[in-house]
């Protein structure tokens, strides 16, 4: 049998079709979920995310991450703040939604809180801090990378 144009037209429109059956079954396994749910109402409450970093940049001690053995603290400005302070870190991975955490805030004696990433996998993440003193709220976002063990 002798190869001819009529099955070089045949091969390449088979193996056409079997790339077009493999690209459509590997994007039904690709995760294209949003990195968050209600980014509608978060980009609506913007405003309040800009007065939150405002405040955090008018303070004269800012938030500071610092890295002890093998934990990372938050030092918060405890002198300097006249309340209690509350509220959560959001621990966010940019990759999937399903590695993002959530801490809350309770300082030790120094107004300082160790950073529970024993559970976070090796990586950059993000860190925004949502923390709230006196009646006033503020947010500082910070950066880590951790390394693979």
């Amino acid at each position: 049998m002798k190869f001819h144009w009529g099955h070089g037209i045949a091969l390449f429109y088979s193996i056409f079709a079997l790339a077009l059956i493999i690209v459509v079954i590997q994007s039904t396994t690709f995760d294209n979920s949003l990195v968050v749910d209600d980014y509608y109402a978060q980009d609506i409450r913007y405003q309040e995310t800009i007065d939150r970093r405002m405040n955090s940049q008018s303070l004269d001690q800012p938030v500071q991450l610092m890295r002890e053995g093998d934990c990372h603290y938050l030092v918060f400005p405890i002198n300097e703040l006249s309340g209690a302070v509350s509220g959560e870190i959001q621990f966010y991975r940019a990759s999937s939604k399903r590695f993002d955490r959530f801490q809350t805030i309770e300082l030790e004696e120094e107004g300082r809180i160790c950073l529970d990433d024993d559970e976070l996998i090796p990586g950059y993440w993000q860190l925004k801090v949502n923390w709230t003193s006196a009646g006033l709220d503020y947010l500082d976002e910070f950066e880590i990378y951790l390394p693979p063990a």
